[in-house]
């Protein structure tokens, strides 16, 4: 999807391995923000990058501390 900034939910399903009908219904209720023209609905792929980097999770301290207890174990 390179050089393409606005891409059809179907296009977008493929992205994300969501199903279509669900991102259907999140665009519908406005929960992902899109774009109706007529029948179609399109989706900004630029705004949905900066949505699911912020939905993205951190590893915790705790999980750190595994990390390195297990990577010291391991001579890493």
């Amino acid at each position: 999807m390179a050089n393409k900034r606005y891409v059809s939910v179907k296009e977008f399903s493929l992205y994300t391995s969501l199903a279509e009908s669900t991102l259907y219904e999140w665009s519908g209720t406005g929960r992902i923000p899109s774009i109706k023209m007529g029948r179609r609905v399109l989706i900004d792929l630029e705004d949905m990058d900066k949505i699911m980097a912020s939905m993205k999770r951190t590893c915790n301290k705790d999980e750190e501390i595994v990390n390195k207890i297990i990577g010291d174990i391991h001579g890493n």
